[in-house]
């Protein structure tokens, strides 16, 4: 029997919010949109029709706006080539199944080889392939089956997966997907997480409807894999993710599957993302001269986040971990940068709390430099989102 709130498993009030739905919105109902598909937004609503009605309105009009884009699947060679992930089969009750390494991803090479305005139109068209695909499943199993199941692998994944242009490209796809592909995600695994996760997650948890981040299981301890492959066949997944599959030369992790993408080389780097912006603060340095910004990390594994560039000339730059009472502790060397020339960014991750102090030295003795910068302390989220695995609560 299908799942509650589903096509063949709905109560009287859930029946009448759906025929109210197609009362209310008769006006752009077209024959695609079939009582499955509309289901599919009365659930992500709770089946509040006056809510779903504006959802599913915006929903067409965001649709003719970006038909163009929906239907141009072709993705840049960079992504094809350097993308991570990919689809491994299905789980045992018949949804698509995709394994995601992001710790494999190089998300600045990704972005920087991606113009400006093309970067989110990948993302939409990603995520209308993963329907796309949903739909072609139906068809092969002979029976409507919703959503898909996601697997991602985060160890090791590094401060750089914080950059502020990259967060911002995944959490506007996750919005794309909350707000136009309701209901696609079945349920979602998180292997291997390492202590920075939760600053990431807390960064994309707002964008994350509450019923979506209910699918979501964060495992932690040994033995994880007796979780995961409660739902997905050991025999369809790699043996790196917790299956018994190998590829003809004995991989584990099955690359001509599950892409495990690499660092972008430079020769695809594009040049528009060197824009101004309004948001960095303004600071003179004399010369021979040097800043020291103090921040104070209060929450323990948060991270920092920079960004700086300046009008002209190269300028010293570090990052120092300061406990009263003890020796410094050098984060980054103070050392020369060419941020006249290209915006420096990045990232560190931050153990301890207590003071870290960002120097700026500007070494010219002729003249002052004018530096943008823009300082972000990120901080992990307050509840425990892991749970054991399996055997680890045996």
């Amino acid at each position: 029997m299908a799942e509650k709130g589903r096509f063949g498993n709905l109560s009287k009030d859930q029946e009448k919010a759906l025929v109210k739905l197609k009362e209310v919105c008769k006006d752009v109902l077209k024959e695609k949109h079939t009582d499955m598909h509309l289901l599919r937004f009365l659930r992500a609503r709770n089946f509040n029709v006056k809510k779903t009605e504006e959802m599913f309105r915006k929903d067409v009009e965001w649709r003719v706006q970006n038909e163009a884009i929906l239907k141009d699947l072709t993705l840049p060679e960079v992504v094809e080539k350097y993308w991570v992930g990919g689809e491994v089969g299905c789980d045992r009750e018949g949804h698509i199944t995709l394994v995601i390494p992001l710790c494999y991803i190089d998300p600045k090479g990704i972005v920087y080889s991606l113009h400006a305005d093309e970067a989110i139109k990948v993302g939409i068209r990603f995520i209308q392939m993963f329907y796309n695909r949903m739909k072609e499943n139906s068809k092969e199993h002979g029976r409507y089956i919703e959503g898909m199941t996601l697997l991602f692998d985060i160890e090791g994944l590094s401060p750089a997966f914080l950059w502020k242009p990259s967060m911002k490209l995944f959490t506007e796809m996750v919005q794309i997907m909350e707000q136009h592909f309701p209901e696609t995600i079945k349920r979602v695994f998180v292997i291997r997480a390492p202590s920075l996760f939760p600053v990431a997650y807390n960064l994309v948890k707002p964008f994350i409807h509450e019923e979506t981040r209910k699918k979501i299981k964060f495992l932690k301890g040994s033995n994880w894999q007796k979780s995961v492959t409660k739902y997905i066949d050991p025999d369809i997944l790699p043996k790196h993710w917790g299956g018994n599959r190998v590829d003809e030369n004995g991989n584990p992790k099955c690359p001509e599957i599950v892409r495990l993408g690499g660092k972008v080389p430079e020769s695809y780097y594009v040049k528009d993302h060197l824009k101004s912006d309004e948001s960095l603060t303004k600071l003179v340095i004399g010369k021979s001269s040097h800043k020291e910004l103090k921040y104070q990390i209060v929450v323990p594994k948060s991270a920092i986040r920079y960004q700086f560039k300046t009008d002209e000339g190269e300028i010293s730059f570090g990052i120092t971990y300061v406990q009263k009472g003890k020796d410094p502790v050098i984060i980054l060397p103070v050392q020369k940068v060419q941020s006249h020339i290209t915006s420096v960014d990045g990232e560190i991750a931050t153990e301890e709390m207590g003071s870290y102090v960002i120097r700026f030295d500007n070494s010219a003795m002729l003249k002052s430099k004018t530096l943008s910068y823009l300082i972000e302390i990120l901080e992990p989220g307050d509840e425990d989102l892991f749970e054991e695995s399996a055997e680890d609560n045996q």
